[in-house]
């Protein structure tokens, strides 16, 4: 058993409960008081910083699925805790506090290349210099001068997988994550072959050329090169892009509002572009995984999370967000009926409830400008679901729109992080005149089959 991944289910089942206990009752307390008036906004986030800090201890050397599912926790929840709470939890996204020490990190070099760092490569860095859920990440330079990074797994990881998906139940019901409206069991399988591909690199290459072609039309936005002849299983090989992480750039002081909308312009491409073209949606798209660089472009990282939609759903977002820019309403009971979600019978009451939902959501869309740093969509979807509690749980989507809901959280959480302010229709219908131009045929047609059905047009 290796010490770095604790692999016992009883000991990981007995840490996921107690933090999620813990967590759960320090949150409850703390919006107790705020309700009651006896702490501000700036108090409840100090009493609250223990709280995310143990959550980023304990999902942090529990490794693997443990800190993958805390990923979640600051996408799928981000109100849950006040801004201060959370810039702690961000840091789970891309720096957990367990790295393998350097002797290890050489060995599974070894094991896996068949030679040592000092070997295979013209510079090692020994020490990581960031670290993830399931590996960390090394510098190097290779014998021919070009600039890496090596992504090692931590030896044990997949032993801990299964168990912790199991486990993860519990973390989640004391969290409430999903307020009752997704499938948690349909999410638990969706995840758990998520985190089981991702324990592969060798299909995180494939995901990644898949993306970095979807990408094309966007010259803006930086896919890196894998080192295919140097990438396993366990050990990933790539292009280095250096510069500032969305997190680093989002806090620091001398980044002017132009340069933040920018910023979330290369966003909306980079999240939405691929799936407007080819239905390949980035599900992970935390701040960890975006690096702006010197250059003015933005890079985007790691595609264990990527995933193909089916045809109908993008055709779906497509008519939704056309009717939005237009300041239309879509038929959103059809057009949800139509791509598989299971809706209630009282289908006027259904209507009503969803042109709210929508008309929240899409408030970026329907004004010229729009800031983030003051939004109060999630919190106002809330509102509007707790309206109407007993209509809203049996809305049921199929199983791949919960990585759709993923990776649109988790866009909307880096806009607010940014503060970003400015003309998101505008940036949006960018992003759309260009993937009409150059989608897959597939998609094209189906828009054009739905549109001489539905009187409707792209």
């Amino acid at each position: 058993m290796d010490e770095h991944v604790k692999k016992s289910r009883i000991r990981r089942l007995a840490k996921f409960a107690g933090v999620a206990a813990r967590t759960t009752r320090d949150v409850v307390q703390a919006k107790a008081r705020q309700k009651l008036g006896g702490q501000d906004e700036a108090a409840i986030a100090m009493s609250l910083k223990p709280t995310a800090m143990r959550l980023v201890e304990v999902l942090g050397e529990m490794k693997g699925a443990a800190t993958k599912l805390g990923q979640f926790v600051t996408l799928a929840d981000q109100d849950t805790f006040p801004e201060e709470a959370k810039k702690v939890l961000n840091r789970l996204l891309h720096q957990t506090p367990h790295r393998m020490p350097a002797e290890q990190a050489a060995a599974l070099v070894r094991q896996e290349l068949g030679n040592s760092p000092d070997e295979l490569f013209a510079r090692w860095e020994p020490e990581p210099f960031a670290s993830a859920s399931m590996g960390q990440v090394h510098g190097a330079t290779l014998r021919d001068g070009q600039d890496v990074v090596v992504k090692l797994q931590y030896p044990g990881v997949d032993s801990a997988i299964e168990s912790d998906i199991r486990n993860a139940a519990v973390m989640f019901r004391g969290l409430s994550l999903a307020g009752g409206v997704l499938d948690t069991r349909a999410y638990f399988d969706e995840v758990a072959a998520t985190l089981r591909r991702e324990l592969d690199y060798r299909e995180e290459v494939k995901q990644l050329l898949a993306y970095k072609a979807a990408l094309e039309p966007w010259p803006e936005l930086v896919v890196p090169e894998p080192v295919n002849h140097l990438c396993t299983s366990k050990v990933l090989v790539m292009q280095r892009l250096r510069g500032p992480t969305l997190l680093e750039f989002a806090e620091d002081p001398a980044s002017i509002a132009d340069d933040r909308y920018r910023v979330a312009g290369q966003l909306v491409a980079a999240i939405w572009g691929p799936f407007l073209r080819q239905g390949l949606i980035h599900a992970d798209p935390h701040p960890g995984n975006y690096v702006v660089l010197q250059d003015g472009r933005l890079g985007v990282l790691d595609f264990g999370a990527t995933k193909r939609l089916p045809t109908d759903f993008v055709v779906a977002y497509w008519e939704i967000v056309t009717a939005s820019l237009r300041l239309e309403r879509a038929d959103y009971v059809g057009i949800f009926d139509r791509i598989g979600f299971e809706l209630p019978e009282d289908r006027v009451a259904t209507r009503q409830w969803l042109e709210g939902v929508v008309d929240i959501i899409e408030r970026p869309l329907r004004n010229r400008f729009y800031d983030w740093g003051t939004c109060e969509i999630t919190v106002d979807c809330r509102r509007h679901v707790a309206s109407a509690l007993r209509l809203a749980v049996q809305i049921r989507g199929p199983v791949h729109s919960l990585m759709f809901y993923r990776a649109a959280v988790g866009a909307a959480g880096d806009f607010r992080m940014l503060r970003a302010a400015g003309d998101f229709a505008a940036a949006l219908t960018s992003v759309l005149q260009v993937a009409r131009e150059t989608m897959d045929p597939a998609v094209a047609e189906r828009i054009e089959e739905l549109g001489a059905q539905v009187g409707w047009s792209a």
